[in-house]
């Protein structure tokens, strides 16, 4: 074998090996763009998702659990004090509230008006049953006042409330003393340390 023959022998290897590399780079390359695509479009999904939990955030924000009390009553100037209810309110980032009540005294609520047929909600009133109100219940107060009671409480300590309840009823005001005697808090909006008066 002359050393020519050996030359070109080795040259064509080093021919096939480049060829073989080149070939090796390309698929490579091309294995990169894919992945590189694949990434891409899951990037731009997650983000529409984002995007959509973003809307639904807004429209229907987060509610956490805020604070859980018990509500006492008591006739006007009386010691004695019963049980009615246990309260949960949950809140939104926004500063509005969801009230429900777990658990209730078999109290008799007939001295209050009728809800009229046509004012009970349906399925069609979304306005209605998706909507939530601004925290009547604060770190300082609570206050209503409707056809059927006025209340006004003013918080006592960290774990009191203290008030009056007046029910509207057809033979006249009743007055009731009225506590809500707290049994959590769970968001720093209703701790005590924020004070001021609202």
């Amino acid at each position: 074998m002359s050393f020519t023959d050996l030359f070109i022998g080795i040259l064509f290897l080093f021919l096939i090996l480049v060829a073989a590399l080149m070939l090796m780079h390309q698929q490579a390359v091309e294995k990169d763009r894919i992945q590189t695509q694949l990434i891409s479009s899951q990037l731009q999904q997650i983000q529409s998702e984002l995007d959509t939990t973003t809307k639904l955030d807004i429209d229907h924000p987060p509610y956490r659990l805020a604070i859980v009390y018990n509500v006492y009553e008591a006739p006007a100037r009386d010691l004695f004090w019963s049980y009615s209810s246990t309260i949960q309110i949950f809140r939104a980032p926004n500063g509005l509230c969801l009230v429900n009540v777990m658990l209730r005294n078999n109290q008799s609520l007939a001295w209050k008006p009728s809800v009229e047929p046509d004012k009970i909600p349906t399925s069609r009133d979304k306005a209605f049953i998706e909507q939530s109100t601004p925290c009547r219940l604060s770190d300082s107060r609570d206050h209503w006042n409707t056809a059927s009671e006025t209340g006004n409480l003013v918080r006592q300590s960290e774990y009191l409330y203290n008030g009056t309840d007046v029910l509207h009823k057809k033979d006249g005001d009743v007055t009731l003393d009225m506590q809500y005697r707290v049994l959590g808090i769970y968001d720093p909006y209703f701790r005590i340390s924020r004070g001021g008066q609202r």
